[in-house]
């Protein structure tokens, strides 16, 4: 297992090179000025106060100097400051990240929650009533966008009933305590599962199907083996072998999802500020916020690879043995 770590993590450094390089080319070649973005307009400004905020802000070199200038400082520790309103990069990152790592956390926890109960519970009972219902269900999941279901839920849960709020972390002329917090949590969360959720609960039941037709299984059971250990000891675990790699594989449309959510219910999380970045051109906040957000999903692919490695004794074999 540590070999295959080490394997693993000497590829990460250069992708996240790649990311970031690809993503300055990007920036730099698309549409718009961020310069003239400060106060609204070229027209507001004149030539000289154009070159000068140009040149403070080491926007007017070459860009191969601009992004080796960046990457250098981003080695140091120093993610610069907002070309928008100068704080400090690294304090607004850490705070939308944590936002956004609490909204994927507990949406995650819920999706494979809600993927291995279904899942295991319509492999189990195929052709059956329980089978159709849920099937139905990840299908109507994985046919619904999460913006619409947001708004959906927003109008039913905020407007309608008023039961929930609609947006934000806090209300304002709250108290900003816990149990905000979760209400604020709820929609959001809530989205993002009923989303996403589809495609893991159908890949269960087909791995749980599969699993209940296997040689090995029916040996277990012809031994006479309790129910239980036939479900914590052959159906779960040679189940979330193809569930956990599924999980490494989607986590960039998890996480695309979550910032689409975070749009929708304006939750201060990292899509939100890459949104706002974009509009403002705000390059040093758009650059973190993309390779944080590339960083985020390597580690989740990692720590994927990892479980289905501990999961799989060739996976341990291969690697502990030279």
């Amino acid at each position: 297992m540590l070999r295959y770590l080490v394997l693993r993590l000497a590829g990460v450094i250069p992708q996240l090179l790649l990311i970031s390089l690809l993503a300055f080319v990007i920036m730099k070649s698309a549409p718009g000025d961020p310069v003239a973005s400060l106060v609204g307009g070229r027209e507001f400004m004149t030539q000289a106060d154009y070159e000068r905020v140009a040149r403070n802000l080491g926007l007017n070199e070459p860009v191969v100097v601009q992004y080796g200038r960046w990457l250098g400082n981003v080695l140091q520790g120093e993610w610069g400051h907002s070309i928008q309103d100068g704080r400090k990069v690294s304090t607004v990152i850490a705070g939308a990240l944590a936002n956004t790592a609490l909204l994927i956390g507990v949406a995650g926890v819920g999706i494979v929650l809600v993927s291995l109960i279904a899942g295991h519970l319509a492999g189990t009972r195929a052709q059956r009533p329980v089978d159709y219902i849920v099937s139905a269900a990840a299908l109507v999941s994985f046919a619904t966008p999460a913006f619409w279901l947001g708004l959906l839920l927003i109008l039913l849960f905020a407007v309608v009933f008023d039961w929930l709020p609609s947006s934000g972390l806090v209300t304002l002329g709250s108290p900003d305590t816990l149990v905000t917090r979760l209400q604020h949590l709820i929609l959001p969360v809530a989205t993002i599962i009923l989303a996403h959720a589809g495609p893991y609960v159908r890949l269960v039941r087909g791995s749980v199907r599969d699993v209940l037709a296997s040689d090995y299984y029916r040996a277990a059971v012809a031994r006479g083996l309790p129910r239980r250990i036939l479900m914590w000891r052959y159906e779960l675990p040679n189940a979330l072998t193809p569930f956990i790699t599924w999980c490494g594989v989607s986590l960039p449309l998890l996480v695309g999802g979550a910032f689409i959510v975070e749009w929708v219910f304006s939750w201060p999380g990292i899509g939100l500020l890459f949104l706002k970045a974009a509009i403002a051109k705000n390059y040093t906040m758009l650059m973190a916020a993309v390779l944080v957000t590339g960083a985020f999903v390597i580690i989740g692919n990692l720590i994927a690879d990892l479980l289905v490695a501990w999961l799989n004794p060739k996976l341990r074999r291969q690697y502990g043995h030279r």
